[in-house]
Parts: C-alpha cells; sequence; structure tokens
C-alpha cells in the first residue's frame, strides 16, 4: 500500500490543490465506493482509445466535465480522492482551483493512473479506470447508507 506523502504528492503533481486525509463521519470509506466501480459488469460513461492523438487531454477534460455535471465536484471545487493503490487510506481532500487538474496524472509510480473521486456531501462519484487500450470514466450515485462511524 502507498504511504500518504506519495499519494499527496502524486495528486499535487496532477494539479489538485491538497489539503488533507479526512474520514468523514457520514461518508462512506473508500473501499465502498470503489465496490460499484470495479465490477466487471460495469459500463464507463467515457471510453477513451489510447490511440486517440490527445487521450491524456482527452481525460483531462472529460474527467472534470462528467465530475461537474454530476455533482462529484462541490461548487468550492472540493472533492475528496481515492488514488488505486492507497484504497485504504482514508479520503484525501482537496480543492480543484482556477487551472484544471490532470486526471490523466493520478496514479502511483510505477503503477497505471486511477482513482475515485466522491462528492464532499457522498451523493455521487466518478472513476478514472485504466483498461487494456483504453482509459474508462465512470459514474455512480451513491446509496445513502448507515455510515456514521464512532
Amino acid at each position: 500500500m502507498a504511504d500518504p506523502q506519495t499519494v499527496r504528492a502524486v495528486v499535487a503533481r496532477a494539479g489538485f490543490t491538497v489539503e488533507d486525509f479526512v474520514d468523514p463521519a457520514f461518508q462512506p470509506e473508500p473501499m465502498t465506493v470503489w465496490k460499484p466501480f470495479i465490477r466487471a459488469s460495469v459500463v464507463p460513461a467515457v471510453r477513451i482509445s489510447d490511440h486517440e492523438a490527445d487521450p491524456d487531454g482527452h481525460l483531462d477534460r472529460e474527467w472534470l466535465r462528467l465530475s461537474r455535471e454530476n455533482g462529484t465536484i462541490a461548487d468550492d471545487g472540493t472533492v475528496l480522492l481515492s488514488v488505486e493503490g492507497a484504497g485504504r487510506l482514508p479520503w484525501l481532500r482537496v480543492r480543484i482551483g482556477t487551472v484544471a487538474p490532470r486526471a490523466s496524472r493520478v496514479g502511483l509510480p510505477g503503477q497505471s493512473i486511477g482513482f475515485v473521486a466522491l462528492s464532499p456531501d457522498g451523493r455521487c462519484a466518478t472513476s478514472v479506470s485504466t483498461e487494456e487500450w483504453e482509459t474508462w470514466i465512470l459514474a455512480a450515485d451513491i446509496p445513502a447508507g448507515p455510515y456514521r462511524k464512532t
């Protein structure tokens, strides 16, 4: 599992303003949110071929668009992230500033890009997943649940 400093550095290099690791009392834990995105039956909202002229730019634009449209990114630019390979860590609260972050750069060293983003209110999420010859962006509504931690 990745250490918190590595995750912070990766996310900061991707252009997010990194705030802190948080464990919100009323939101699901990262691994709970990862589950619907890793099922074999999952259908991506957007598929981006590795053979496009600018797949990274396309991914960056589409993740930002979809995450804003479905409410994953709060009005103030806040979003919670869990990076693939570090799912046992708590959520990392980040903020999107005036310069759009590079979703195509959120991946641990030596691994493919991949992450889950959860809205601060815990109601919706998006995910980026690297597949064989393409990258997927997935979106999901998160069901309300008894997530209160004591």
